[in-house]
């Protein structure tokens, strides 16, 4: 640091050379302005070659360093990924439509560079979070007098990110979302297909606008500039001029706001250099990590989750994946309002929870009667007879004992697909079985833990990111971000976690599945339970999907993983499993299964099957 430099003006030139390798562009100029700005005002700016964020002050907190970051990360994301003549060609009359597609747009190159660095995910986060904080959403069921604007940010941010909203601005997502989905979910779900391809993404904007009847969709002579050549490249492996990604020297330059000042490429002149190496000495003055490790995340190729029975199974990087509670993925008034939903869907089946009930509570209680030995030498004095030995003092003493009963003490887990193949009607049924059953057995004294498995991103998230800059290594093994959900734990009775059970109808929850790591998860939490008895149910409507792992290595490498996970424990383990298929028959992985088709059949078949499990 130069000796007439304030830690200020460092962190303003570190600022700036980070923000010049984030855009790919070593001319650009961070000025500083007293003007708020909106998130998705960005738009407007990203064709110009001085980045205007507001003044920071003197004395530059954490907070405030971060928010500088995020503001400077989106201008340069919009910078490097935006086309603003093609954003203007398919721009929509009237400006409600317009303010939507540009925030639309906005969520489009933000997602792009937060899928690929995490630091510029935090940095964009606490921008958002801080806004939202100043500026709160107002709730609204009338979309016309909405923030409808950065709803559809955020909504469209949390698809391609798996990021929830800021909490500021829950509410008045949680207002309008239902109606949304409805008019425009499909279109909504197909933005993630195309995120590197601003045509076709800009496309796809135009279709939800459409659907929300803000303006009318594209009309026929609108078509694609681009040539055979390019529609046949896949949208994830090339950027927006058409090249691979891999071959794009700027992207592998590419990195959070604090390395990014000491990564800019070798073509930068002596001064950048030396201004990028003043970003290490910044990140003491601030007291913290400025940026992310330069290494990447380590591989694993851990033969337990192949249980070393022959098939090979290969984790590229499990540095994304998470076990969250189902708390932190959704605010307390929205899990309150998709509970209301489930409610009114079970209001037909309580008489069958209150049968069901009494029946499993009768079978169970018939095995725990107790029995009793008498007239035996030893054991418990049995006062009942004392009247013989004060009738006749030399009639010895009688003892009893209780006989053992064969009744263990259970724990049962119910893990649930929370595929994308699940919406609608399937994820509805799973999660009222899982309430039924939770309910029931908690009333028979058997503990019940609702376990649920999906994946954070469409298409491998930000392990295939990570890939991609690695050079597409063959045969990488699992290629997505796994996110495994506790929705209850076995000890938590089910008053306290019935609320979360209604998680399962959010909208953008539900993506991949990858059984056979899932089935191991739950296992290996059944078998740290210290109850004599521990029973598996899966509840799920088929095969694994992963587009982004299935499309890298063999066409059957999940589902052999899962028949191979299945088999080890119906054969080596203390665990029982059985699985409930949904509406698709999953016999052919599971020996113990039955097949539901609808919630009305849910009564008779889970009563037959917990009846025959106990009896055994």
């Amino acid at each position: 640091m130069s000796g007439n430099s304030s830690p200020l003006d460092e962190f303003k030139r570190c600022l700036t050379a980070a923000t010049c390798a984030v855009a790919g562009d070593a001319e650009l100029e961070v000025t500083f302005s007293s003007d708020s700005i909106r998130p998705s005002d960005l738009s407007e700016n990203a064709d110009k070659t001085k980045i205007q964020i507001p003044l920071i002050s003197r004395d530059i907190s954490t907070d405030e360093a971060a928010i500088s970051r995020g503001l400077c990360d989106s201008y340069a994301l919009k910078h490097r990924h935006h086309d603003a003549g093609l954003h203007q060609k398919l721009l929509p009359d009237g400006d409600m439509a317009s303010a939507v597609y540009n925030a639309i747009e906005t969520a489009r190159v933000e997602a792009i560079g937060a899928s690929r660095m995490a630091g510029v995910a935090d940095n964009l986060n606490a921008r958002l979070t801080d806004y939202y904080d100043q500026n709160p959403l107002a709730a609204s069921d009338d979309p016309a007098e909405a923030p409808l604007s950065d709803i559809l940010q955020l909504m469209v941010r949390e698809r391609l990110t798996g990021e929830v909203p800021p909490s500021a601005a829950r509410k008045a997502i949680h207002q309008l979302r239902p109606l949304i989905e409805k008019q425009a979910g499909e279109h909504l779900d197909a933005l993630s297909e195309c995120l590197t391809d601003q045509d076709a993404f800009a496309r796809m904007s135009r279709k939800i606008i459409a659907d929300l009847e803000l303006a009318e969709d594209l009309a026929s002579d609108h078509s694609p500039e681009q040539s055979d050549g390019e529609q046949n490249e896949s949208p994830e492996d090339q950027t927006e001029d058409g090249t691979d990604q891999n071959d794009d020297p700027d992207m592998e330059n590419m990195s959070d706001q604090g390395d990014a000042a000491s990564e800019m490429g070798d073509d930068e002149d002596s001064s950048d250099a030396a201004t990028a190496a003043q970003s290490d000495e910044m990140s003491e003055l601030m007291g913290e990590e400025l940026g992310e490790p330069s290494d990447a995340p380590p591989r694993r190729n851990d033969l337990s989750h192949g249980l070393n029975n022959g098939i090979p199974y290969d984790i590229f990087t499990d540095a994304f994946d998470e076990i969250i509670s189902a708390e932190e993925l959704c605010d307390q008034d929205e899990l309150t309002y998709l509970r209301q939903n489930l409610d009114q869907q079970l209001s037909h089946l309580q008489g069958m929870v209150t049968k069901l009930a009494n029946r499993l509570q009768r079978l169970l209680m018939a095995q725990q009667r107790r029995s009793w030995d008498f007239d035996l030498e030893e054991g418990l004095l049995d006062t009942a007879r004392l009247t013989r030995v004060m009738t006749n003092p030399l009639h010895p003493l009688s003892f009893k004992r209780e006989n053992d009963t064969e009744f263990k003490d259970t724990v049962v887990t119910l893990l649930i697909d929370n595929s994308g193949s699940m919406r609608g009607r399937p994820i509805t049924i799973a999660a009222m079985c899982a309430d039924i059953l939770a309910r029931t057995l908690e009333r028979c004294g058997v503990k019940v833990e609702i376990l649920g498995f999906t994946t954070r991103a469409w298409k491998g998230g930000k392990s295939r990111a990570l890939w991609l800059e690695e050079g597409k290594i063959r045969n990488p093994g699992r290629l997505n971000d796994l996110r495994h959900i506790i929705y209850k734990t076995a000890d938590a009775p089910w008053r306290r976690a019935r609320l979360n059970l209604g998680l399962m109808l959010r909208e953008g929850l539900l993506k991949e599945n990858i059984d056979g790591e899932a089935l191991m998860w739950a296992h290996n939490r059944l078998i740290g339970r210290s109850e004599e008895r521990r029973i598996l149910m899966v509840i799920s409507d088929g095969a694994p999907v992963d587009d982004s792992t299935l499309s890298s290595n063999n066409a059957t490498y999940l589902e052999d993983h899962l028949k191979a996970v299945i088999d080890w424990v119906e054969k080596k383990s203390p665990v029982e499993l059985l699985a409930i298929g949904i509406g698709h028959d999953v016999t052919r992985y599971y020996q113990n299964a039955i097949t539901i088709m609808d919630a009305e059949q849910l009564g008779g078949a889970i009563t037959d099957r917990l009846a025959s499990l106990f009896e055994n």
